[in-house]
């Protein structure tokens, strides 16, 4: 009798391989979003920034470029606060109180850049916000990818919890079963999982629980994800190991040409 050998489930060669299934999909994760990749923030580089953004509050900001600073996003926050009427105007001790920094640094670089980029205005003494500053997402998702190591997946989703509204690893169907069985190191760490199958299905298996962000990091994402947005380009510097970009192995790299961005 012949024994037939058992097949081995297909999967992917390379996690940037993930990348333009996910992108496709990215509907499962958030609605009416924008997908963009390897942007920086305080909690790392996730692979994968799904944002909702908010058009108004685009609008709003006349143009200005978004603030890719964590300071320059602590200061404007700092002025935004309910209590405070946009005409108010700010010393530069209660902007460096605020924003966690001292005044001479403030003076010297922060503040100026933020009156040569039109955030804010001066008389010379005071400072006052020439808009007042609100989130430019209604909605900001991260996604990890990753094809088999779900612990150290789980290790790098949590801190995007403290970025963004919502963190998710997404990992290779054909391997994802041992990490689903251990369901409460997700719930644990309010980290979603996903499956990504080889023919581009895209399965939702944990949900992420509540957030818990730290606002000030929330929206320095959203500013630098808004910042490429509106250069026209999807992603960061890519990934390189040895000195090799780390690109996708097979079909098209969406870092590389955009598809899923829009």
């Amino acid at each position: 009798m012949t024994v037939l050998a058992t097949e081995r489930p297909a999967r992917f060669r390379a996690e940037a391989d993930m990348l333009m299934p996910l992108a496709r999909a990215k509907a499962v994760f958030s609605k009416g979003c924008t997908a963009l990749f390897e942007v920086p923030c305080t909690a790392g580089v996730p692979d994968i920034v799904l944002v909702q953004f908010d058009k108004k509050a685009l609008g709003d900001r006349g143009g200005r470029h978004p603030l890719t600073e964590l300071v320059d996003v602590r200061v404007l926050a700092a002025t935004a606060h309910a209590r405070h009427p946009i005409t108010t105007s700010w010393t530069t001790d209660s902007l460096a109180s605020a924003a966690g920094v001292t005044a001479i640094h403030l003076k010297r670089s922060v503040l100026p850049r933020l009156v040569d980029g039109g955030h804010l205005e001066t008389d010379g003494k005071d400072w006052r916000p020439t808009y007042r500053f609100r989130s430019l997402a209604r909605k900001v998702v991260t996604i990890e990818a990753k094809l088999r190591d779900w612990r150290g997946a789980i290790a790098q989703a949590s801190r995007h919890t403290s970025v963004a509204d919502a963190a998710w690893v997404a990992m290779d169907a054909s391997s994802v079963r041992t990490a689903a069985n251990n369901h409460q190191w997700f719930t644990t760490y309010g980290v979603g999982l996903a499956a990504v199958a080889i023919d581009g299905t895209v399965s939702p298996m944990i949900r992420p629980a509540a957030p818990h962000t730290r606002p000030v990091h929330r929206e320095l994402l959203v500013e630098r994800a808004a910042a490429l947005h509106q250069a026209g380009r999807v992603s960061g510097e890519l990934p390189r190991v040895f000195g090799q970009t780390l690109v996708a192995t097979t079909g098209a790299d969406p870092r590389l040409i955009g598809v899923g961005a829009h």
